[in-house]
């Protein structure tokens, strides 16, 4: 169920006064009108990391990454990669890619779900979409590991993205706060 419109808006109030704060010390990043006048190559590659949307994984903060065109962040449930290919494509396509890394975390929801109870919930909620929602994919995530070699093997192995472009895979511990790369 969503929020009421006056509970949005409570909501929404609290973001743009920490917007406000924010704009007190933010620096403006080049435009990309900027960027595209500069000579070619000295506006960088950007690295793409998928990551999921728990807000208990912020790449940001674990890979202490510094605001700017370095890094791109794609975020989504359990940071599939297929849910992940058309951003990936867009940074391409606007800036060109350095690399892409799929990071999953421990403890993920998709580790606690499956596409069938997902599917469920759906049906019980939406009983007229059946047609729509029988096939749907989630991306349930049974082994962790598993998800992020087939995640990178999915992208390895995708037409649209480079074969020259590395593409990495890692999971970040929750309880620890250290990434281990899945090779």
């Amino acid at each position: 169920m969503s929020a009421s419109p006056t509970e949005s808006k409570t909501i929404m109030q609290k973001l743009i006064e920490r917007s406000k704060i924010y704009a007190k010390s933010h620096t403006p990043a080049m435009t990309l009108s900027e960027g595209k006048a500069l000579p070619a190559g000295s506006v960088p590659k950007v690295n793409v990391i998928i990551s999921c949307s728990d807000p208990r994984c912020l790449p940001e903060e674990f890979f202490m990454l510094e605001k700017g065109f370095e890094y791109s962040i794609v975020r989504n449930a359990g940071g599939r990669a297929k849910e992940a290919l058309c951003s990936i494509i867009c940074m391409d396509t606007l800036v060109g890619l350095a690399s892409v890394i799929v990071v999953h975390h421990t403890d993920c929801g998709l580790t606690h779900l499956t596409n069938v109870s997902i599917r469920n919930s759906l049906l019980s909620k939406n009983p007229s979409l059946e047609s729509s929602i029988i096939n749907m994919e989630f991306g349930e995530i049974t082994d962790i590991p598993s998800a992020v070699l087939e995640d990178v093997s999915f992208l390895r192995d995708s037409p649209l993205i480079d074969d020259s472009i590395p593409i990495y895979g890692c999971v970040y511990d929750i309880g620890t706060g250290l990434v281990s790369e899945v090779l």
